[in-house]
């Protein structure tokens, strides 16, 4: 919802334009494809996932910070993102260890400022 503030009102749309050229971003970096099932994903099934949230300053528009799930993957399945974190850690710091880590010691910079 956006504000009736005018300066706020910009802020948000600046941040939507933003979160939706990170999202292309990410997605073409993963060719679309599903990074678990490694399917390729179209339309509203392709979908880029934030590893950590987006309220985390300094990472929301980090493309090391996405990753490419189809909706199953991303949302709803019991093997998702959102379903079941403690799995996709897992997943991700096995099959993608470069960008855990490096999300890992981002986080960790941001947090000790």
């Amino acid at each position: 919802m956006l504000s009736k503030n005018p300066k706020t009102r910009k802020k948000q749309k600046e941040e939507k334009e933003l979160d939706q050229i990170w999202t292309k971003n990410v997605k073409t970096r993963d060719n679309n494809m599903c990074q678990v099932c490694m399917k390729k994903v179209e339309g509203q099934n392709c979908q880029a996932h934030h590893i950590l949230p987006k309220r985390i300053k300094g990472m929301r528009w980090d493309i090391n910070n996405g990753i490419t799930l189809c909706y199953n993957h991303h949302k709803v399945g019991n093997f998702s993102a959102h379903m079941n974190a403690i799995w996709f850690t897992f997943w991700f710091k096995t099959k993608h260890n470069k960008q855990f880590r490096y999300v890992i010691d981002k986080l960790t910079r941001i947090q000790s400022k």
